[in-house]
């Protein structure tokens, strides 16, 4: 029983922390929303439009806000309280929640409104970020940064497979309103564990100017070879991962067959492979090898998006996308662990904003994917992006062996 007890204290070690404990509530808070806004959004544009292009366009407004503004969150969560910017921030997507609802409740909803309202929620995102994922280093010990942002994406793993079936189910039982009701619920309760943590201050006293600070981050950067290689890398997961979620509402429907209860299984599926690969790294601690395994994470999350889309049979759909799910989550794990664990305390908000601002650059992979899409099918566009992924970590391994010796 103590040998269970000790093994039990070892995987979940962040979790004795009481700070992070509250960080890490507020974050399934939020992740909830995360899964639940996929789910309802892409049902609510495909009943609209019935256009996967529009599905690509929509879901990419966030990501335009966040390439503009991203930068400037990064200097602001190194030069401000990152607590105050977490609640304003949270409290700003609480209110843009709320008022979609309520166009939905009175039937004025439109699909400029959704985009809108997405692109809003990028402008929060820019900001809450850097601060959120920063604030990290600063609860728990260096040597439990990795099972920290292990249990975090834990916690995603989690509300992947409730949250997003819920959603579905919410659809169909209490309309599209009553999910954005409910997210508004979840903000709600996010601010409250938010005001439970530690002020965090900034690590430097006052600097001369924002520009003076980006500036200086960019030169940072610059001689850190290979921080800049990692968020590079980063680019490819943006433009050939990323969309088969904006596309997964087409391909559920006109592949599949199924309703918005089907969409969000399918969504469960990708959080059930995170659940479990979460696990796997809360266990493994702080071990050595995290560029290696990330390279070869990567080889095989292209060849599971190529399985997800070719196997036509409903067993091995879900497989696959638990398998993608899985090892999405990991990367990131593994991603944000390297970036915080090799940059210094003055510098994390702002190495941190860059690999937000790569989300920004989401059009370029979900509206192109979803313009193809609409005329050769989603099975296509996912597959070829599936072997573009594989291809270009499996060279990246090959010929830049620098990054699988990062600790």
């Amino acid at each position: 029983m103590s040998a269970a007890f000790g093994s039990l204290r070892t995987t979940f070690e962040a979790l004795a922390n009481r700070n992070y404990r509250w960080l890490w509530l507020g974050r399934l808070a939020t992740s909830a929303t995360f899964q639940m806004g996929g789910v309802v959004q892409g049902w609510l544009v495909y009943e609209l439009t019935g256009s996967a292009f529009a599905l690509g366009w929509v879901s990419a407004g966030w990501s335009v806000a966040t390439l503009l503004l991203s930068p400037y969150g990064g200097v602001i969560a190194d030069r401000l309280d990152k607590r105050t910017l977490m609640l304003w921030s949270r409290l700003g997507m609480m209110l843009n929640t709320l008022f979609l609802g309520l166009l939905i409740s009175f039937g004025l909803i439109q699909v400029w409104h959704i985009a809108l309202a997405s692109f809003l929620n990028g402008v929060f995102i820019a900001f809450l970020m850097p601060a959120q994922q920063s604030i990290i280093s600063d609860l728990v010990e260096p040597r439990v940064l990795m099972n920290a942002m292990s249990v975090d994406a834990l916690g995603m793993g989690l509300m992947g497979v409730f949250a997003a079936s819920l959603a579905g189910l919410l659809i169909e039982e209490i309309g599209a309103q009553g999910v954005y009701f409910f997210m508004a619920g979840m903000y709600l309760m996010s601010l409250f564990t938010i005001a439970k943590l530690p002020s965090a201050p900034p690590h430097q006293g006052e600097r001369a100017s924002i520009w003076a600070d980006l500036v200086s981050g960019g030169r940072y950067l610059a001689g850190h070879a290979t921080l800049l290689a990692i968020l590079t890398l980063g680019l490819v997961r943006v433009f050939f991962v990323m969309p088969y979620v904006s596309l997964m509402p087409a391909f559920s429907e006109n592949v599949m067959g199924y309703d918005a209860r089907g969409l969000g299984l399918l969504q469960s599926a990708g959080g059930v492979g995170a659940l479990v690969a979460s696990l796997i790294a809360c266990r493994m601690g702080d071990f050595k090898g995290k560029g290696k395994l990330l390279i070869s994470v990567s080889v095989v999350l292209g060849l599971g998006l190529i399985a997800y889309v070719t196997v036509p049979w409903a067993p091995a759909v879900f497989l696959f996308l638990a398998l993608v799910g899985g090892l999405n989550n990991l990367y990131m794990v593994l991603n944000s662990t390297l970036l915080l664990s090799n940059t210094d305390a003055a510098y994390r908000g702002r190495v941190l904003s860059i690999s937000m601002m790569q989300f920004g650059l989401h059009p370029l992979g979900t509206i192109p994917s979803g313009a193809i899409a609409d005329q050769v099918g989603v099975p296509w566009v996912v597959a070829v992006q599936g072997a573009i992924v594989a291809a270009a970590f499996a060279l990246v391994g090959v010929f830049k062996p620098d990054i699988k010796k990062m600790p």
